[in-house]
């Protein structure tokens, strides 16, 4: 599957349900993932719960517990990523990638 096939009208169960489908084809599924994006590092998760993406603080100092922050999340019930929240475009702290560059990005990086 190509991530740029994916229509991000699909309901969210479906979109899950094409990404863990991406993931099984890339024999990616239930692994977590380092990605590295722009100086900036990133955990990449994709389970039978959900899709996610965490950015990491670069700050190593901050207490357990507050690593860093969710910028993408698919579940069977929403789906969120920094381009879809207001505002986000100008912050210093976003990626500036929507879902469907993520899966490219992913697929560039860990696809076979």
């Amino acid at each position: 599957m190509n991530p740029g096939n994916l229509s991000l009208d699909l309901p969210p169960s479906e979109l899950l349900s094409r990404i863990q489908d991406l993931f099984r084809e890339m024999d990616l599924f239930d692994q977590p993932l380092t990605l590295f994006h722009q100086g900036q590092t990133y955990l990449v998760s994709c389970d039978g719960r959900s899709f996610i993406i965490y950015r990491l603080s670069p700050d190593c100092h901050l207490p357990p517990g507050k690593p860093g922050w969710p910028v993408c999340l698919v579940t069977a019930d929403m789906v969120v990523d920094e381009s879809s929240l207001p505002g986000l475009e100008e912050d210093e702290f976003a990626a500036g990638l929507t879902l469907l560059d993520w899966l490219t990005l992913i697929k560039q990086t860990f696809g076979k």
